[in-house]
């Protein structure tokens, strides 16, 4: 959750009940707070997705500055994986690979997900 939400009762900034779910917020001032009991599917995914870049993607200014990002590399590093694709650009959980997908997509980078990946992407998400 990264906007910040505000007690009803006191007005002090509510804290996650646990940071790595959101299941929801209680205020450390006066105790105030909520509960869901619904947890996000792709939230509670254990899966180590890997994101592959295919070949013949545009080797442009932007599209390597995105896939140094993601796969946390330098932007000659970025530039070669492009270059020498198919390149395994990440490897991660199902939340931090939609993000991924969403900023590949957003730069129109063409790519594969193994295993299969089971979400859609938001447009609200990148």
């Amino acid at each position: 959750m990264s906007e910040k939400v505000f007690c009803e009762k006191c007005g002090a900034e509510m804290q996650p009940i646990d940071p790595a779910k959101p299941i929801g917020m209680i205020c450390p001032k006066c105790g105030w707070g909520w509960a869901t009991s619904y947890i996000d599917p792709i939230a509670e995914d254990a899966t180590d997705y890997t994101v592959t870049l295919l070949d013949g993607n545009a080797v442009s200014g932007n599209a390597v500055k995105v896939v140094a990002e993601i796969a946390g590399v330098n932007y000659l590093q970025g530039k070669k994986m492009i270059e020498n694709a198919p390149s395994v650009v990440f490897v991660g959980r199902a939340v931090a690979v939609r993000s991924a997908l969403t900023e590949l997509t957003a730069a129109s980078i063409g790519y594969k997900v193994e295993p299969p990946f089971p979400y859609h992407l938001d447009k609200s998400d990148g």
